[in-house]
């Protein structure tokens, strides 16, 4: 994804807006609620600073947003940019986890399925989750097998 950098006009009517929003024009307690100084939220308000991608992600999650709209509203990435990210994503597909093989039936089963490469992943992380579990039910089987032999 391309970076740019955050618009000032842009973050300051955000964060304006924000501010009505979220405590009635309170400046004070909107400092408080996304983690910054009332000083901050001026200084932003007044387009007197540079703002970080971080402050912007830092208020999306106070306020449970979406930090990517976020950031696309103030000018730090385009929908263009996200589109393409989105796009990479889906051509990479599933990340295949340590100790998997691709010829894996179960594992090809899942890479063959018609179905977003979100969904696979899910179902690779499932399948890894199966396996732990059949793992730990042997072991455990084992022990027994060796405290029934020390009983013989």
């Amino acid at each position: 994804m391309a970076e740019g950098s955050i618009d000032r006009e842009a973050w300051s009517r955000v964060i304006s807006q924000l501010i009505d929003e979220e405590t009635e024009g309170n400046k004070s307690r909107f400092a408080s609620l996304v983690g910054v100084t009332y000083k901050t939220v001026l200084r932003w308000t007044r387009q007197a600073s540079d703002v970080s991608e971080d402050s912007v992600r830092q208020v999306a999650r106070a306020l449970h947003i979406s930090p990517l709209a976020l950031l696309v509203r103030v000018g730090y990435y385009t929908e263009t940019d996200l589109q393409a990210a989105a796009a990479a994503t889906e051509d990479a597909g599933p990340a295949i986890p340590a100790g998997f093989d691709r010829d894996d039936p179960a594992l090809r089963v899942i890479l063959e399925a018609d179905v977003p490469p979100r969904v696979q992943q899910r179902m690779i992380q499932r399948l890894q989750q199966m396996r732990q579990r059949e793992a730990e039910r042997q072991i455990d089987e084992v022990r027994w097998w060796i405290d029934q032999s020390r009983g013989a």
